[in-house]
């Protein structure tokens, strides 16, 4: 029975160290390639990383990037979920969109980035804001984390 008990502690103790040291992994891993990573694997075209004074300020990162052409509001709605898995499966707490379908913007939490904000009692890191820009007929992408923090 004493074997069967330590076994049991010890199988537990190691299962909960490779969970720490995974979300550790993750964490480092996400902020170094994260971003990147996110927008080419949804085959975003990069256009900037963290320009605006206004998020380095508040140490926020952003990176922008965009699309040819309008998407839909189904596509946005899409794209910004992707993102959300690919920054380490983190999920959508709100959003909101217009009308006509130019924008959309989501916030939501991942346990792969350690920073976060309080916003309405909820930990928000991560934001994606989606926008069509009718002069250049592209759709705009910003992601930033924990928001962002600049016009979009």
């Amino acid at each position: 029975m004493k074997f069967k008990f330590k076994a049991a502690v010890t199988i537990a103790a190691v299962l909960w160290a490779v969970v720490l040291a995974q979300t550790a992994a993750t964490r480092v891993y996400m902020a170094k390639t994260g971003f990147t990573q996110a927008f080419a694997r949804n085959q975003l075209l990069v256009i900037k990383k963290n320009t605006d004074t206004r998020n380095i300020a508040e140490g926020n990162t952003c990176i922008e990037g965009r699309v040819t052409g309008k998407m839909s509001k189904e596509n946005m709605v899409e794209l910004a979920e992707d993102l959300f898995r690919s920054m380490g499966g983190g999920c959508v707490l709100d959003s909101s969109r217009d009308a006509g379908g130019n924008y959309y913007v989501a916030y939501g939490y991942t346990s792969g980035i350690a920073k976060t904000k309080k916003v309405n009692g909820r930990r928000i890191n991560l934001n994606v804001a989606i926008s069509y820009n009718e002069k250049e007929n592209c759709t705009e992408v910003t992601l930033g984390t924990p928001l962002i923090n600049s016009d979009f």
